[in-house]
């Protein structure tokens, strides 16, 4: 029979073909915002060249034209001059042809034609005066032509000199020029081209909600389904009862139980369901949301001691400590000591990673800043990272899990870590059980990364605010609200509420049991001698107070002649920490017991 074009195996596969597409699409957009930042970058040092080259050819530029200018200036003055020895010259030809009655009369009609020698002699020394007067300005005129004719040449000269170097200049702003136009229109093609790849990515976007919606729907269904079949059976897994006048323990789960089950969400995911849905489920009535968590720095001590630590960059690095900066090559390891003061050792390559070397020798490798901070007496090793490389080095999941189990602990991790920053005045989370366990690099593989990728920037909202996401290892079947387990109200912490979680069955040890005690072991454990004044001795135990998931909250201890009730906690903690604990524990993540491959459950 046909897949049908609604089924949710037709649905998957065309919501993973959009979503790769989307990454494709992505990925070209990333890739042309690169492009486009490189070419900005180039046309802003064009600009500055072109800038430059102006700012160069000005001075020069003005030189040239303030020659040309001086120039047309001695051009100007000497015409006018030579202008003014024409009109002279024109009126003192006028002159002499009036004298020589325009030129009709000889020299010997002259002198014959003077009425007396009175006249005679003054008419010559009139032609005297006029010719010496004469003789002066044409002497004065030529000298001035010198003089305009040689600042001329000694301007053309200056001119001709200036010209190669203010042809270079020139040529040069004119190519810059051309490379900021061509530089330009390519980064107009380069927008041009983001901005149609994000219409597709819109687009993309679009078609991706509707098909996750869709295929939401079946998995809801088929989650409703799996928890109809399961229901809360889970208890029936355990051994059989012990014989009379003994107890066995029997239990489910190991944890607080509180929010996401990370065995449950493997089982989940085994089942098909995807991230989403498994976060979803086990936060309650939250809500999907994206954040800008790509620069966000977060803080995470990770050794602290009075003694000193070593840190090997794998690449170049600087040491920075107070105002002196030493710059360190790849192996070039460094001391941090509490003597110190703050330092810290910055990558100065994006490849660049940092090995710390603690008093037990190597310890972990880490991306980012690593800083060495004294405070109290102690030196705290801390790294300073954004939060989307923090999530690639957490250590809470195998990487052999499902993705989708992995991807809906790394939004978890994300919440939880977003919602702890600042937590205290020197770092926001260490890397212990504490907070998350973190490994840096040395936790990092291909799908815990790809986990990262996948799921960049998405966080579970409720009442506009990211929650507090805890999650524990195993619920046991069904998860505890928060005010069971770390007090307060429910009301604060509204998506912390208890629900079923059958796909805990997965847990290797969902169910968990000892071995058989008497009574009168356990009294040696749980009554002092007063306690036997007044109660008895031991014979059974009440385990009828327990919370809305079905966990106990306190523990009847049943004598003789009265019941003693002790809480929980206390219960664990005195098994624990007795005689009996060399084979068995009962199992509390909180009350830091580690698990022991001798454990019949493990």
């Amino acid at each position: 029979m046909p897949a049908r074009a609604d089924d949710p195996g037709t649905l998957a596969d065309r919501l993973a073909k959009v979503q790769q597409e989307q990454a494709r699409q992505q990925q070209r957009l990333s890739a042309l915002q690169g492009q486009q930042g490189e070419l900005r970058q180039t046309l802003a040092a064009l600009q500055a060249q072109l800038a430059q080259s102006n700012a160069d050819l000005a001075p020069i530029a003005a030189k040239a034209q303030a020659i040309e200018a001086q120039l047309a200036e001695a051009q100007l003055q000497f015409s006018h001059d030579q202008l003014a020895y024409l009109q002279h010259l024109a009126a003192f030809q006028a002159d002499i042809r009036k004298l020589y009655a325009l030129g009709g009369i000889r020299w010997l009609e002259f002198v014959f034609s003077a009425r007396s020698f009175d006249d005679l002699m003054n008419r010559t020394i009139y032609l005297q005066q006029i010719s010496v007067s004469e003789l002066q300005l044409a002497r004065r005129i030529r000298a001035e032509r010198d003089a305009l004719d040689a600042q001329r040449q000694l301007l053309a000269q200056a001119r001709a000199e200036l010209a190669p170097l203010l042809n270079t200049l020139q040529a040069r702003a004119n190519a810059i020029a051309g490379q900021v136009a061509t530089v330009a229109s390519y980064d107009n093609q380069l927008d041009s081209l983001r901005r149609q790849t994000i219409i597709r990515l819109a687009g993309l976007q679009s078609q991706s909600r509707k098909l996750q919606q869709a295929l939401d729907a079946y998995e809801t269904e088929a989650a409703q389904a799996a928890l109809r079949g399961a229901g809360a059976s889970y208890a029936a897994n355990c051994p059989a009862a012990a014989p009379a006048g003994s107890v066995r323990f029997c239990g489910h789960g190991w944890g607080h139980g509180v929010g996401l089950g990370q065995w449950g969400a493997k089982g989940m995911a085994l089942a098909g369901l995807n991230y989403r849905f498994i976060d979803q489920h086990f936060y309650t009535g939250t809500t999907w949301s994206s954040l800008d968590t790509r620069s966000a720095p977060i803080h995470v001590a990770v050794l602290w001691g009075a003694s000193s630590y070593r840190v090997l960059p794998s690449g170049p690095a600087q040491l920075i400590a107070g105002n002196r900066v030493t710059n360190l090559a790849a192996g070039q390891a460094v001391s941090l000591v509490l003597s110190g003061g703050l330092q810290k050792v910055v990558p100065t390559s994006a490849a660049t990673r940092l090995t710390v070397y603690g008093p037990s020798g190597r310890y972990h490798q880490y991306r980012g800043t690593i800083v060495g901070q004294p405070s109290g007496g102690l030196l705290y090793v801390i790294n300073v990272l954004p939060i989307e490389d923090y999530l690639r080095g957490l250590g809470e999941v195998p990487s052999s899990w499902p993705l989708e189990a992995i991807k809906a602990q790394i939004v978890a991790a994300r919440c939880y870590a977003l919602t702890h920053l600042g937590s205290t005045a020197l770092y926001d989370v260490d890397d212990t059980t504490q907070f998350q366990v973190y490994r840096g690099v040395d936790s990092e593989s291909g799908s815990q990364n790809a986990a990262v990728d996948q799921t960049a920037g998405q966080v579970l909202m409720y009442g506009g605010r990211v929650i507090e996401a805890f999650f524990s290892a195993s619920d046991g079947g069904h998860t505890a609200n928060v005010s069971d387990v770390f007090g307060g109200s429910l009301a604060t912490y509204p998506y912390l509420r208890g629900v079923l979680d059958p796909w805990d069955i997965v847990a290797p040890r969902h169910t968990w049991y000892t071995g058989i005690y008497t009574w009168a072991t356990l009294e040696r454990v749980y009554f002092s001698s007063a306690d036997v004044a007044t109660y008895g001795h031991l014979k059974g135990l009440d385990l009828r107070d327990r919370d809305a998931s079905d966990r106990l909250n306190t523990v009847g201890l049943i004598g003789t002649r009265g019941v003693k009730r002790v809480g929980v906690s206390a219960f664990l903690h005195a098994f624990n920490r007795s005689t009996l604990t060399g084979h068995d524990v009962l199992w509390n993540e909180m009350f830091g017991t580690r698990p022991s491959q001798a454990w019949p459950y493990w």
